[in-house]
């Protein structure tokens, strides 16, 4: 990585964005990065800001002089023939994903890493965080903008590089952490993973590739949600790996006790060719059941307070107890973030940060962007109107992370009217998830939902939004108890619709992994 000139190809998405940044301050004056995007995004403009130059459209005049072309996984699975891609192909230059380069960046450190289908993102900002204020000056990549750094990355100087493992392509194969914490697990990616099977192996192959040799000073720790039915089957299923496993549970959450018993209950029902275990928060996805998980989780929340203010206590079985009679005030709502804190809190512990730097950390997080991120809070003009509104915006694409999202506003906004306006993500996960979609809005009063973004995908015509809707419009919620669902169409469309509905006292809840961020700015400027 010497004297190169490095081309980053989708340069825009977040992660890769911060990979080029951070390539970028850690080589001085000898590396170059470029790179290019299909479109204008505020990233990209951020990214010119400080010099990096970016092309808006793709050509392989782009590779003229390039030593290397770092590329998102989207690229390969979507277009591997692309015209960038064909000629750096064709002249030999070398090309990695943004993963692979992050890989290279984590040589020589203590990784830890943060997976998972739910709470990655969050909870690995709650971590990079607690070991920031714990003045231990960690090297840091997340998913998203962490309003303390100002950005989704973080430069230190110390052995520590904490960072968001996606499992996506496989992308997390490209890190090795001694430390890996892995929120949850159930089936998604349909795309990419040709059943949950796969789905699992994967996660099974990322932790058998954790840093066992490395001269650090915490043991290979694997750090698991024993409320996740994926997790506790990763867990049966490297009962050989030599490593330490610490668990973590909420208290009333349904455990492996529970699951077992819904098994000889016969409470399983088939989906999409794949065993579905029905839960009270959720919806978790498992091949065979797992035989055992002992009930002694190492951390627990417990006395959850999630009405009105989210708060609760830890039991510890820890060699060094968590105070248990501390309680920790989130910002952010929702039994969801509870378990994401407690992850946070189980690593952290592990790794030797005393409990009161982890409390004020987590006391003090007011979340990352698009996860439960506040937008407005009050009087908004809409329609020439003054309304009091609050308006939410947030990732949620999948299913279980919809219903949790939408529970969580529920109890920090109990009385209120909850719209939830929720833009589909590509083709093949609504296919995959339909029949669980079906449910996911339940504690909507009024749900819309705008045409799906198809990201790395084309339209086939095998599902659409109009289905959604008409097949949602069915469930008891919306067919007798008074919910009402529309089809939003377009973004711009979507924005005209909430105009016409909004009133003053509405909690809007706006959902998805596209474009549909864009609809929180044009309500806050009053633009149809």
């Amino acid at each position: 990585m010497k004297k190169s000139r490095i081309h980053f190809m989708g340069i825009g998405g977040q992660g890769i964005s911060a990979v080029a940044q951070m390539v970028l301050q850690a080589s001085g004056e000898s590396i170059t990065v470029t790179g290019c995007d299909m479109q204008a995004s505020s990233t990209t403009r951020a990214l010119q800001r400080i010099g990096v130059p970016v092309e808006i459209g793709h050509s392989a005049n782009h590779l003229e002089g390039i030593d290397r072309l770092v590329v998102v996984p989207a690229a390969l699975v979507l277009n591997p023939d692309h015209p960038e891609l064909a000629t750096a192909r064709m002249r030999g230059i070398p090309l990695i994903t943004w993963q692979e380069m992050l890989g290279e960046l984590m040589q020589k450190k203590c990784v830890i890493s943060v997976g998972g289908v739910h709470g990655k993102g969050t909870t690995t900002a709650m971590l990079a965080l607690m070991l920031v204020d714990a003045a231990l000056d960690p090297t840091c990549e997340v998913g998203a903008v962490v309003p303390r750094f100002g950005v989704n990355y973080r430069l230190g100087q110390s052995q520590y590089f904490v960072n968001e493992a996606d499992e996506f392509y496989n992308n997390f194969w490209n890190y090795h952490p001694r430390l890996a914490v892995v929120t949850s697990i159930e089936f998604e990616h349909p795309e990419f993973f040709a059943n949950y099977e796969a789905f699992l192996a994967s996660f099974e192959h990322f932790v058998r590739g954790m840093d066992m040799d490395g001269d650090w000073p915490l043991p290979p720790t694997l750090v698991l949600n024993a409320n996740s039915a994926g997790c506790v089957e990763l867990l049966d299923r490297i009962k050989d790996w030599p490593g330490c496993v610490v668990t973590y549970a909420v208290e009333g959450f349904m455990t492996q006790k529970d699951i077992n018993a819904a098994s000889k209950e016969k409470k399983l029902t088939d989906f999409a060719g794949e065993t579905v275990i029905s839960m009270n928060r959720g919806v978790a996805q498992s091949g065979s059941l797992p035989s055992k998980l002992d009930n002694q989780v190492t951390f627990e929340a417990y006395d959850l307070k999630l009405e009105g203010e989210t708060s609760f206590r830890v039991r510890s079985r820890w060699s060094e107890a968590f105070p248990a009679d501390t309680r920790i005030h989130l910002q952010l709502p929702g039994a969801h973030n509870v378990q994401n804190a407690l992850a946070a809190i189980s690593a952290a512990i592990v790794l030797g940060i005393d409990a009161e730097t982890i409390v004020k950390t987590l006391e003090s997080f007011s979340g990352i962007k698009r996860r439960f991120e506040i937008r407005n809070q009050g009087l908004v003009q809409v329609n020439g109107q003054s309304l009091d509104i609050v308006l939410v915006d947030d990732y949620a694409h999948h299913p279980t992370a919809i219903a949790a999202t939408l529970e969580a506003a529920r109890e920090r906004y109990p009385g209120r009217r909850l719209v939830a306006i929720y833009q589909p993500h590509m083709f093949s996960r609504t296919k995959t998830f339909f029949t669980q979609f079906l449910s996911a809005f339940d504690l909507a009063d009024v749900a819309i939902i705008a045409d799906i973004f198809p990201a790395r995908e084309r339209d086939t015509g095998q599902v659409s939004a109009r289905e959604l809707v008409d097949a949602i419009a069915q469930q008891p919620h919306f067919l007798r108890e008074g919910g009402q669902v529309l089809h939003g169409g377009s973004v711009q469309a979507t924005t005209q619709l909430l105009h016409s509905i909004i009133r003053s006292g509405d909690v809007v809840l706006v959902m998805g992994a596209g474009d549909i961020y864009t609809l929180t700015d044009m309500i806050m400027h009053d633009e149809e």
